[in-house]
């Protein structure tokens, strides 16, 4: 009954954080609880309550597909000792597919329609491959100089087919080979990026400069630099595999 009653009192705890679908239709929020509540911004209702009391659930290490139809995310299970990568179908509110003995995930991403994810692991410094619904997974070995930490970033592109990765460098990888095609070295520390798929352009945010740098993704699967130094926006410068329906 004290364990019930802890579960309850955890669905008064404030939004810890919360994940926007692309659409902007779906919105996931976590409480710092054993549940992330989903809610549809276009009707203003709440449409799903995930639970696991087994596992607390945080968005840290999380990815929405475009439409907020499946979320994947890193969680630990309390009981079994063990970490997963856990992917949900937000519309029926139950795990679909589930990664066992997955430690020391970083960062992830998912394709739209949820039949491929990519996670970065930290200390291993390689790069995992899963397509949950073909039952494949596999791990491509990283490069010398790529480093994975708690600040690294993932972003799928050619309908999942290649990963764009801010670890310690910018690379460019071949999901399907198996491989790095580029690598992108900066002389300064990269603070943030971003990937603006339309334009295949990269945005960086430096540690040594108050503009904007932008990489260019070209026809080769090569990085080349963009923009430098200049206003770009009128700115002033300055100083194993599991399926689940039930938890």
């Amino acid at each position: 009954m004290e364990i019930l009653q802890q579960f309850s009192n955890e669905k008064s705890n404030p939004i810890d954080q919360y994940l926007l679908s692309g659409d902007e239709k779906i919105i996931v929020c976590s409480y710092f609880a054993h549940h992330l509540a989903v809610f549809n911004l276009e009707t203003e209702s709440h449409i799903q309550t995930l639970e696991d009391r087994t596992s607390m659930l945080f968005l840290h290490i999380a990815a929405l597909t475009y439409s907020g139809s499946y979320l994947v995310l890193s969680n630990y299970n309390d009981a079994e000792k063990v970490s997963y990568v856990t992917l949900w179908d937000l519309q029926t509110g139950k795990v679909r597919k589930r990664l066992k003995n997955e430690p020391n995930v970083c960062c992830i991403a998912i394709t739209s329609t949820a039949d491929r994810i990519v996670f970065g692991v930290v200390k291993a410094n390689r790069l995992k491959v899963w397509d949950p619904f073909r039952k494949g997974h596999k791990t491509i070995p990283g490069y010398e100089t790529l480093n994975f930490t708690t600040n690294s970033i993932a972003h799928l592109t050619d309908g999942g087919s290649k990963a764009i990765l801010l670890a310690g460098d910018v690379s460019i990888w071949d999901l399907e080979g198996g491989n790095v095609l580029s690598v992108f070295t900066p002389d300064s520390v990269i603070q943030n990026m971003t990937l603006a798929l339309e334009s295949n352009l990269i945005l960086l945010g430096m540690s040594n400069t108050p503009v904007l740098i932008t990489l260019k993704l070209t026809s080769k699967n090569k990085l080349e630099l963009n923009s430098t130094r200049g206003n770009l926006f009128g700115e002033a410068s300055s100083s194993s595999e599991e399926d689940d329906n039930s938890i």
